[in-house]
């Protein structure tokens, strides 16, 4: 039985029973702990929000054929939520969404690229499994402990790269600075998105806020705080509506499953089950999400309701808030009943470390650790955990306090161009802005895709004028520089605003 439970008598709808769980919790606390369940369900959820943000692949903008590709994960996700003792559906999810994260490559989003490799772990883990015993059945237990190590160091580098890359003079302006982007649409209903004593608040507590996460982690004692600082941080990211943010919480609320003790994990299932029996009289399985989704089509239909009182909005934006009620709702609950289940836990006692680990544990978050340094060496400039950081790596010169000069090791960021005109309306209309350029990668790019296309440009003091792909003579980038790199448009303003 898990240490905190307690045989105090208490109901959930009592305020007593935060912390005196009643019998039928502790009885399914008592059972012996399936850590992938939990784990599972959260991952269906950030994978499910991970699919619906690509509205434009859902639609079938890109083809029928392509819309499937991007519906099919979203499915699997349902599936996997319905029905978390499935180890294959789990592994079904991964492989779906890594088969869609390759199809779009290069991606830009960060948290898809964490998940990525995050499913990755989960592809091997599973799949070494069913090779090793070749039967139906699968220790669970053993990827459940490997992709622990895998959760926990992706949500260090996560962190360490969140502090690491702001670490410049823009992101400490507030008058530019993305905390403030961020602070702003929250606070403004209270009068206070102007308060500059509010502003710098926003700046300081994403470093005290990313630095304690990473310390919480790995000082087991003290994983809690950790919690505290760490959920209701990435609850409210999204609540600001700035961004397509719900993806990446639910990423990080699904990775802290695996990162917090086992104990909190059996703990958060037992009162899951305890809630969906007592509270809707619901049994856990195909009622509860059938219940569950009719109150969210509801609350999505009054949302698109109110939406056509406003004829501005675009469809982006209704799904985007019919997606965010699912993230409010979620999202919230999972984020008191976590803590929840680590406070019953207190005071924790870390056990012993388990045996050694297969090799690729580490493999993977070093990957992604190696990948993040990108900015710095001179290759891509998206898809490093620089989002919202108001870094600026390219043409020589950075922002960064400690990297005023970037170490490259590769001269992409080196060949950077000012857009003068173009053909194509978009860059045209862009090239209005003094402050924009593009490294020379993505120009050819932009030819090469579109051969028609011309673009007059100016790149270390020279001007070329009206070059099409037939008349370009940098380099043309090959399949895998196609493949593999993503670069920002280039902001020369400073400080640098804020942007993706």
């Amino acid at each position: 039985m898990s240490q905190g439970f307690s045989a105090a008598p208490a109901r959930w709808l009592g305020l007593g029973a935060l912390f005196h769980p009643a019998k039928a919790e502790i009885d399914v606390a008592a059972r012996p702990s399936d850590g992938l369940v939990v784990f599972s369900v959260m991952w269906g959820v950030a994978m499910m929000l991970s699919a619906a943000s690509q509205m434009p692949l859902l639609r079938g903008d890109e083809g029928w054929g392509i819309a499937a590709l991007a519906w099919a994960p979203l499915a699997g996700a349902a599936l996997l939520i319905m029905n978390p003792r499935k180890t294959r559906m789990l592994l079904v999810v991964a492989a779906l969404m890594t088969l869609l994260y390759v199809f779009r490559m290069p991606v830009s989003s960060n948290n898809q690229t964490i998940a990525l490799f995050m499913n990755t772990a989960i592809f091997i883990a599973i799949g070494a499994q069913i090779v090793k015993n070749r039967t139906t059945t699968i220790d669970r237990d053993v990827p459940y402990e490997e992709l622990r190590v895998v959760a926990r160091a992706l949500l260090a580098i996560m962190y360490f790269y969140g502090v690491f890359h702001k670490i410049n003079t823009a992101f400490l302006d507030p008058e530019t600075s993305c905390a403030t982007a961020l602070y702003r649409p929250i606070m403004a209903p209270y009068g206070l998105g102007d308060n500059i004593v509010g502003q710098y608040l926003a700046i300081a507590s994403t470093f005290v806020i990313e630095t304690i996460a990473i310390v919480c982690l790995y000082w087991r004692r003290f994983f809690w705080v950790g919690l505290l600082v760490s959920l209701p941080f990435h609850y409210v990211i999204p609540l600001s509506g700035y961004s397509w943010y719900m993806d990446f919480s639910s990423l990080v609320f699904a990775l802290y499953m695996l990162a917090v003790p086992r104990e909190v994990s059996s703990g958060l299932y037992s009162t899951g089950v305890s809630l969906l029996r007592r509270v809707p009289r619901l049994r856990p399985g195909w009622s509860a999400i059938l219940v569950i989704g009719v109150v969210w089509i509801l609350a999505a239909g009054l949302a698109l309701a109110i939406g056509t009182q406003f004829p501005g909005r675009s469809n982006g934006l209704l799904w985007h808030s019919a997606w965010l009620i699912v993230w409010a709702t979620f999202g919230g609950v999972s984020m008191v009943l976590i803590v929840r289940a680590a406070l019953l836990e207190q005071p924790y006692q870390a056990p012993r470390p388990h045996g050694r680990q297969a090799w690729w544990v580490y493999a993977v978050p070093t990957a992604l650790f190696l990948a993040c340094t990108s900015p710095y060496i001179g290759l891509k400039t998206e898809s490093s955990i620089a989002m919202f950081s108001n870094l600026h790596t390219e043409g020589g010169v950075s922002n960064h306090l400690v990297f005023p000069k970037p170490p490259y090791l590769f001269d992409y960021q080196a060949r950077v161009t000012r857009i003068v005109s173009s053909s194509d309306p978009e860059l045209r209309r862009r090239a209005r802005d003094p402050d924009f350029g593009l490294v020379e990668h993505d120009v050819a790019l932009r030819l090469l895709r579109n051969p028609k296309m011309w673009i007059t440009y100016e790149m270390n003091g020279q001007r070329f004028e009206r070059v099409t792909a037939a008349t370009f003579t940098g380099h043309r980038p090959n399949r895998i520089e196609q493949t593999l790199l993503d670069f920002k448009p280039i902001d020369w303003a400073r400080p640098k605003v804020c942007s993706h």
